[in-house]
């Protein structure tokens, strides 16, 4: 049944490890241990949210991990006559569809075996993908699968399928950061440390630029070059070598959208052209409150 299941996600593009619920509160415990890590500043908060409900429905028996491909996206933005492309990282622009289409076909799976899956993303994601196998820690504290890289979106689901055979190994880093220094040098923040497991989340400019307001004055200009988020620790990354020229073409704005977009204040309705570009565009909620900002500074700065 295991296999089963483990062959249809495959057959779906994705790639998955199953592994005993017993695992559920090591995970939460090895989170209450990073309490004391001078980085890590939610692991206390994401512990007390594994909680299990009756509302869940059945009784828990596994941990499911699915990693699927995550490619980088192409957007583009008319600007004075000209089409500037702007990157966006894996993850930002499936409007949190991904994980209820892997939910779906894994219970389309299931239930003709009288089981069934549900969605838990409050488990710590990498985490339970590096423990069961799928996947391995980069010095920047990513995770890494064998074939997609680090561009991959990880989705975690509980279910009553029994998971006798366990594969539970410790947490690793990939062989090849042993002697590679590449996202240490490349991060335009200083975020990640040789010799620290966790990076420096307050100073990483993913942090930054996913939180509204002004940008610090300390942040250079030219360390701006994704419309969300940041790749710079991604793409010189040895570990993603065979997948950093895999992009997506996605939208283009037109001029009148862009300029609107640039001076747009939160909480003001959308032109019907702009609300229409924006849907087919796959922007999540939380980006839309950082895009004017992070879409100026690219503009302005002349960094894409």
């Amino acid at each position: 049944m295991k296999e089963g299941l483990l062959k249809a996600i495959q057959a779906h593009g994705d790639r998955g490890a199953i592994v005993p619920f017993s695992h559920f509160d090591e995970l939460k415990c090895e989170l209450e241990a990073l309490r004391t890590d001078k980085y890590h500043r939610f692991s206390h908060w994401l512990a007390g949210s594994m909680i299990i409900t009756d509302e869940l429905g059945f009784r828990p028996r596994s941990l499911i991990s699915v990693v699927t491909p995550s490619p980088k996206i192409i957007i583009g933005f008319t600007y004075h006559g000209k089409t500037i492309q702007c990157i966006v990282p894996p993850q930002y622009l499936d409007e949190g569809t991904k994980d209820n289409e892997v939910l779906q076909y894994i219970n389309t799976y299931l239930e003709p075996f009288g089981y069934r899956a549900a969605l838990f993303d409050k488990l710590p994601q990498k985490l339970l993908a590096v423990h069961s196998g799928l996947g391995l820690y980069g010095r920047n504290n990513l995770c890494y699968h064998k074939e997609f890289g680090s561009y991959i979106r990880i989705l975690s689901y509980i279910s009553d399928l029994p998971c006798d055979e366990d594969t539970w190994l410790s947490v690793r880093r990939m062989e090849m950061c042993k002697q590679c220094r590449a996202c240490v040098s490349a991060c335009p923040t200083k975020a990640i440390e040789p010799n620290h497991r966790i990076i420096n989340t307050s100073i990483c400019l993913t942090t930054i630029n996913e939180v509204p307001g002004e940008f610090p004055e300390w942040i250079a200009e030219n360390a701006h070059h994704a419309l969300i988020g940041c790749m710079k620790c991604q793409d010189c990354c040895p570990g993603n070598v065979h997948n950093k020229d895999n992009i997506i073409k996605g939208v283009t704005f037109s001029e009148e959208e862009t300029k609107e977009l640039l001076i747009y204040k939160d909480g003001e309705p959308y032109s019907q052209s702009l609300a229409v570009k924006i849907k087919e565009s796959g922007f999540f909620p939380g980006l839309l409150k950082v895009l004017p900002r992070n879409l100026a500074a690219l503009v302005f700065s002349n960094q894409i």
